[in-house]
């Protein structure tokens, strides 16, 4: 026996000693965060100009004053406006972002540009600047520049197909073209207490947190208010280095007690499955597509035909697989994957993205 060939079978015979909770153990911070420490949504108003013919049909009333309202800041004379300038090479959009914890005034961040016109692409097109508000009403970022529509590509179709999937180019991103003029100050020092919050509630994984805390610090510090929210009481020879101390909470392990997670892009067409997650036996139809699971005779799969896998148990992979080949349309399979989950067949948690 060569020395891979023992390395890899030390390797697989420490891996089935190996205890499953070591395996799956997380970080804290990996599977929940300090209260105040979250992302924080921004919204906006803008144009997209130089597209080649593909903006919006009309001048809306509100797409003109915007429009207005930038040149005049330029010097440009606005006059007449309707007469001199048509529509078609700009598109009124809603620009979004969000304001990542602890980014300082000066630091650049994405944003997400959509269209609220009849625009049929903002492919080719510039995000005139446009002002990003939080809840409060407060101007938070800026953002402008060129708008990439990559991330809404037409994927999952056989290329003899000519209907695209996601459907036009109505939506798009500004990579770094936010730009932070005010901040989220938050101040930790001094502080007696802190919450964490986790991302997914759970009395088990909070019950295990409590006691990883504690145990740790052999005193009695974490208590869990409820399924979701963990108090921690900072030691008095701690709150003048709050960070310090949380950074030694967060980076404790606990094995979390999740249920298995499908992500799906409803932009791409990517999907993503947490674990091995199994179809239960069903049935079940969207428009003029059945998915049956554990019944009928098997079948290779073919347009306008039923798909059977027989399986009393198949994996979601195998049903995912089977509907990309028949060239299902994403929202289509979004709606089929939460049908599986309605009926009991699918026992995981569906998280729709993009």
């Amino acid at each position: 026996m060569n020395i891979y060939a023992m390395c890899v079978l030390a390797f697989l015979v420490l891996g089935c000693f190996s205890s499953p909770a070591d395996v799956r153990a997380e970080r804290i911070e990996d599977i929940a965060h300090v209260e105040g420490v979250t992302d924080n949504p921004l919204v906006g108003y803008g144009l997209v100009v130089g597209l080649p013919g593909t903006g919006d049909t009309k001048m809306t009333p509100f797409t003109r004053r915007t429009l207005e309202s930038a040149l005049s800041r330029l010097g440009v004379h606005t006059r007449d406006l309707d007469q001199k300038i048509r529509g078609h090479n700009i598109a009124a959009v809603v620009v979004t972002g969000r304001l990542i914890p602890f980014l300082r005034v000066g630091s650049r961040m994405s944003v997400h540009v959509a269209s609220i016109g009849d625009a049929t692409s903002l492919e080719g097109g510039t995000l005139l600047l446009a002002a990003l508000k939080g809840p409060d009403g407060k101007v938070y970022a800026t953002a402008q520049g060129p708008v990439n529509t990559d991330r809404a590509e037409r994927v999952g179709f056989p290329k003899d197909k000519k209907e695209p999937l996601g459907g036009r180019r109505t939506t798009g991103g500004v990579s770094d073209g936010g730009l932070v003029v005010r901040g989220l100050p938050i101040v930790y020092n001094g502080r007696k207490h802190l919450w964490i919050n986790l991302n997914h509630s759970s009395f088990t994984t909070a019950s295990r947190i409590v006691r990883a805390i504690n145990a740790h610090f052999q005193s009695r510090l974490a208590v869990a208010s409820d399924a979701g929210t963990i108090t921690v009481n900072i030691p008095a020879t701690d709150q003048d280095n709050v960070v310090g101390f949380m950074a030694g909470v967060l980076n404790l392990r606990v094995t979390p007690d999740s249920e298995p997670l499908v992500v799906v892009n409803q932009q791409t067409g990517t999907i993503v499955i947490s674990r091995d997650v199994s179809v239960l036996p069903c049935a079940v139809s969207q428009k003029d597509l059945t998915v049956q699971v554990g019944t009928g005779a098997p079948g290779k799969p073919s347009p306008g035909e039923p798909l059977r896998l027989v399986d009393r148990s198949v994996s979601l992979r195998q049903v995912v697989r089977a509907l990309n080949l028949l060239g299902t349309r994403t929202p289509d399979l979004i709606a089929i994957l939460e049908a599986l989950k309605e009926s009991g067949a699918l026992k995981a948690r569906i998280r729709v993205a993009g």
